[in-house]
């Protein structure tokens, strides 16, 4: 009773009423909370979270009452209800933690909405008559309205009416809620979102609110602070700062010079340091290891081409991987002369291939060759098997046995030392043990040579790289302090040379900012979220009650740093409206966490949803919702429709197998891709023509990357207009092809879609392409499933479409979307052939049939050949080949003239090896050999040995060589450069008007002439209507524009090149009607 007696003796200051003063505030904290649950409002966590804190002693008192059991006790003794202690208890248990909500509020809330559905069912039914009279708001968009919780996140689907219900929103808070337009600010991403909501809201609506971006908004904040307007710079400034200071001013810093030759010279290419063995074949196929040496243009190999006799010239030296880089340009910055794979000078026993050591050094009269082996020295590598590590030892002994034997000098390295040194370390030691100087260049000569190469590769590449990382830095409102935290959280060599070099950047650019009085985009949100968190504007200079943000799916940290600090500043609400699984731009800062974690970083929220789609089929969205549902971590919700389809993904494939000589000029590998492209097209008029739907409804062609419009265009079955991303159809001429990149088509709707770069490759759909590991500290890259944004990316595609959603794929690898569309969906149809396993052909990523490693096409000098070369360590796999239709037969030594190869040809019914000496007047070496006989001759010995020093060896019994006659070999066609083919202009006039018309690449009239003259009439009659000139209605150009594209939408209007917003409001409509009209009844095909 020590404990009671203790908190009843503070509590315990007098009595009214013979009521104790806690039983007292019991009372009160009753009423307040009675009252509270009378209010005919939606109640906010705001409403009662002072009741919390105002009687969290009370409750703790009566609590413990209740935890002893001296309740009744003390209910007894005073002469107080028990049960009117047990509500409170109840009800301020139930209100207490604000994060998981109050039951009782909830369900007060849920009558609240329930009534006010019913009796404002009218005005909810009008409430956006002003726009469409047609727009009638379902149940979920009505309860978003009706809601008004402190924290709220509108979970909207794909083409649910977001922007309907926001425009809603605002309406019922200005005319129900009585909250003055100005308290309302409206915040969006993009110029083109904003131009929608002052569309709906200021201009349908006329509600005066505020709608602006979020630079926008930061720099009205900081138009409050500062004392003089400051300029502001793009993303060009930060290149030019970044380029001028690594090319110029870091000469003046020696030891960042330093660095800088040490990152460039040893770790500009981040090596691949996971487990994954298809990643790392990515990471292979697509690895630059060029040296130093070719890179400052220093390297210049002449080699025979043996087919043609003819000289070629090699400046770029590339190696095998990114250790052997890193030796050949610590060789050459030690001023010690190699040669790259450059022959054993002796003949080697059995040997079917020349021996090629890494490196042959020279200094002097020293000799010495360099071997690297890629795995530990402890005989280690994650990649290989315990027999092809057995294997891979065997050969290094042979290698080491063979160099004593012949008296010759190997150094050799390993990937990884137990000593934990770096191998240069190593390679270092052994050569001043073999006598080499190490005679280092001056920083300054490599540097000056580096910048001052034609193409300048790495400073422009690390220049693209600094400015990317300090943009997503500043936009993750980091500071100049967080490069040394970044430091001391990784022992990375390479990221640590980075940082160093990045950190002297960032401080130029500070510096040039400040210089010229100026701030980036980044900086006008950062500055102004520090100046509302200092507090430094008066409070009632930004009075807003709500803050409404859209498309938050593609918040990044400095933006939710601004909304919430100016939430805190201004009391304000926040409604936060977006689509997770339309997060796509982790890229440029966003952070998906905040979205997902929404109610949980606020402190507590309330989450909506808005699941009835009015753009996609149910069809479509079931596939395309399941689709992204594979990753757990997005939000579930399950998206209905009213409207359904037949056949909503349909797939068609094409072949790239076959001989692209024959369509020469037409596009080559691009051309098989826009046949099948110009298919599509073709059944999608048909369709449209059967389903009773406009001849006119635009179709959306959707790529990966924008350079997908120029392979679609290679062929030459369409033209390219570039400015416009309007694509043509020669063969489908009134078609009307637009395209864009999945990123720039969020937000859009077409009637009818066709993804077209459903490859699997690098730069296919997925994409495969990483970011540089150092990017880890500045963007959130999504790990919670394999390919997540792109997951998300890929369901933005396919939810573009008003009806089906067409998909291109090549039949011989198919982007691994697909394959999952196909085996999870059985109402997805396949037009045409698939191959779910081809593994000498997966992603475009030739590779090796023995081993399966990846296939690299290059000049092998030392053999005169250019050659498709196995990545694998050459210990283990020393594949190579000329042709890939031979299979697993390998180029080899030629038995019978011995200075010869032996090379793919084609045979009379499959590909044969025979002797590159053969000529095509038939004379010369003809060894020929049939695949049977190839794999009989690998394991058996036929030559007699060369070699002075060793004895020769018995000859195994073979039978003899089948007679083989070789196709006549084909003259080496010169290849055609394929080209994008592109609209043009040409000179056409009606009466004394000229109009440059558009046309394609063959010169035919793309340009409706029927409609021109239309358009032209009709200028003439507004000319006469507004007494002005053409100019001032629409320019000759601007009716070119429009008598091609033909738009009958303000968006497809203003979209076009030089018709804007302005042209749009004087005199848009009137074009765009007769458009209408004309396409209706017109013109004919």
């Amino acid at each position: 009773m020590g404990f009671i007696s203790s908190l009843l003796g503070k509590l315990r200051k007098d009595k009214t009423n013979n009521l104790p003063v806690e039983y007292k505030l019991v009372l009160d904290f009753n009423k307040d909370f009675s009252d509270l649950l009378k209010k005919d409002e939606f109640l906010a966590r705001s409403d009662y979270k002072h009741l919390i804190e105002q009687y969290k002693d009370i409750y703790v008192f009566f609590n413990s009452c209740q935890t002893a059991k001296t309740l009744q006790y003390y209910c007894k003794q005073n002469k107080v209800d028990e049960k009117t202690i047990d509500y409170f208890l109840h009800s301020y248990k139930d209100i207490e933690n604000l994060q998981i909500g109050s039951t009782i509020i909830n369900g007060h809330n849920e009558n609240y909405i329930a009534f006010h559905l019913k009796t404002e069912k009218p005005y909810l039914d009008s409430i956006l008559q002003e726009i469409d009279p047609k727009i009638i708001l379902d149940e979920e968009q009505r309860r978003v309205i009706l809601s008004d919780e402190d924290y709220s996140l509108v979970i909207a689907g794909a083409g649910a009416g977001k922007t309907t219900t926001v425009a809603a929103k605002v309406r019922y808070l200005v005319e129900k809620k009585h909250i003055d337009p100005k308290q309302i600010l409206v915040i969006s991403f993009t110029n083109k979102a904003v131009g929608e909501l002052k569309e709906r809201i200021n201009e349908g609506l006329k509600i005066q609110c505020p709608i602006t971006t979020f630079h926008s908004a930061g720099y009205a904040i900081l138009r409050k602070q500062d004392v003089e307007k400051r300029n502001i710079v793009s993303d060009g400034f930060l290149f030019k700062t970044v380029s001028d200071y690594l090319v110029g001013n870091i000469l003046e810093q020696p030891e960042l010079v330093d660095k800088l030759i040490m990152f460039f010279g040893s770790y500009f290419d981040a090596p691949y340091e996971g487990n994954d063995l298809n990643l790392f074949f990515n990471y292979v196929s697509k690895a630059d290891f060029s040296t130093w040496k070719s890179n400052v243009n220093e390297y210049n190999e002449q080699i025979i081409d043996r087919r043609t006799n003819k000289a070629i010239t090699i400046t770029n030296e590339s190696l095998r991987s990114i250790q052997e880089v890193r030796i050949a340009n610590f060789l050459y910055l030690n001023n010690i002369d190699y040669v790259y794979e450059e022959p054993y000078q002796y003949h080697i026993l059995k040997a079917k291939k020349p021996y090629t050591p890494d490196f042959c050094i020279r200094q002097g009269d020293k000799i010495a060759y360099i071997e690297h082996f890629g795995i530990t020295e402890d005989g280690h590598h994650s990649f290989y098997s315990s027999d092809e590590l057995l294997k891979y030892k065997k050969e290094i002994n042979d290698k080491i046995a063979l160099h004593r034997k012949h008296g010759t000098t190997l150094i050799y390295t390993f990937s990884k030392y137990n000593d934990g040194r770096d191998l240069l370390e190593h390679l270092k030691e052994q050569l001043e043990t073999n006598g080499f100087k190490l005679q280092p260049r001056s920083s300054q000569e490599v540097f000056e040579k580096l910048v001052n190469t034609e193409e300048n590769k790495y400073i422009l590449k690390l220049v693209k790289l600094i400015c990317v990382f300090i943009n997503n830095f500043k936009t993750n409102g980091y500071v100049l302090e967080d490069f040394s935290r970044f430091e001391r959280m990784t022992s990375n060599v390479r990221t640590k040379l980075f940082l160093d070099v990045c950190q002297a950047c960032y401080h130029e650019y500070q510096k040039k900012l400040r210089e010229i009085n100026a701030i980036d985009f980044q900086d006008m949100i950062n500055d102004s979220a520090r100046i509302l968190r200092e507090k430094a504007v008066a409070k009632e200079a930004l009075d807003f009650k709500y803050i409404i943000v859209d498309e938050y799916q593609d918040i990044s940290r400095q933006r939710f740093d601004l909304t919430k600090e100016l939430s805190n500043l201004c009391s304000a609400k926040i409604i936060a409206v977006g689509d997770d699984w339309q997060s796509i731009y982790a890229f440029s800062g966003s952070d998906i966490t905040l979205f997902t974690h929404f109610c949980s970083i606020m402190g507590y929220g309330q989450e909506l949803k808005i699941t009835k789609t009015y753009r996609n089929a149910q069809e479509v969205i079931d596939i395309a919702g399941n689709f992204i549902q594979k990753n757990d971590s997005q939000i579930k919700k399950s998206l209905i429709s009213p409207k359904h389809i037949q056949k909503p993904v349909i797939i068609e494939t094409y072949s790239e197998d076959f001989d692209r000589k024959q369509f020469q000029g037409k596009g080559g590998k691009y051309y098989q891709l826009g046949k099948q492209l110009e298919t599509v097209i073709g059944q999608i008029l048909k369709k449209n023509q059967e389903e009773g739907k406009g001849a006119n409804s635009p179709i959306l062609l959707i790529g990966r990357y924008g350079f997908d419009a120029n392979h679609l265009c290679f062929s030459n079955d369409f033209v390219y207009d570039e400015q416009n991303n309007k694509i043509f159809s020669k063969k489908y001429r009134n078609a009307k092809l637009e395209f864009l990149t999945a990123h720039s088509s969020k937000g859009l709707g077409y009637d009818n879609v066709v993804i077209v770069n459903a490859r699997n490759e690098m730069y296919g759909f997925p994409s495969k392409v990483d970011n540089d590991p150092v990017m880890q500290y500045v963007v959130k890259d999504d790990k919670t499933i394999d390919y997540a944004e792109e997951r998300r990316l890929f369901y933005v595609a396919m939810t573009r479409t008003k009806n089906r959603v067409y998909i291109i794929t090549p039949q011989q690898h198919p982007s691994e979307f697909i394959l999952e569309l196909i085996k999870d969906y059985p109402n997805t149809l396949v037009i045409g052939q698939i191959e779910k396993d081809n593994p000498t052909n997966v992603g475009a990523i030739k590779k090796c049939p023995i081993c399966g490693y990846p296939l690299q096409l290059k000049w092998k000098k030392n053999y005169g050949l250019k050659l498709w070369i196995c990545t694998n360590e050459p210990e283990v796999c020393g594949f190579m080949t000329n042709d890939l239709k031979g299979g697993d037969m390998s180029i080899q030594k030629c038995p019978k003239c011995r200075d010869g190869y032996l090379i793919v040809k084609p045979g009379t019914t499959e590909p044969i090896l025979g002797c590159t000496n053969y000529k095509h007047d038939k004379t010369g070496c003809d060894c020929l050999m049939s695949r049977e006989y190839y794999k009989r001759w690998l394991t058996n010995g036929y030559e007699e040995d060369l070699s002075i020093d060793k004895p020769s060896y018995s000859q195994s019994e073979i039978k003899e060589m089948p007679k083989i006659i070789p196709q006549k070999s084909k003259p080496i066609i010169e290849r055609k450069p394929i080209r994008v083919h592109t609209t043009s202009v040409e000179e056409k006039y009606i009466e004394k008007d000229g109009f440059a018309v558009i046309v394609d690449d063959d010169g035919e009239l793309i340009t409706d002439m029927k409609l021109l003259r239309q358009l032209r009439g009709l200028r003439i009659k507004l000319m006469k209507e507004n007494n002005c000139q053409a100019y001032n209605i629409i320019g000759n150009k601007g009716l070119v524009s429009l008598a091609t594209y033909k738009p009958e939408t303000k968006e497809e209007f203003i979209g076009l090149k030089g018709l804007g917003e302005s042209t749009y409001s004087s005199f848009g409509k009137a074009f765009i009607d007769e458009i209408r009209e004309y396409n209706r009844f017109g013109h004919s095909e």
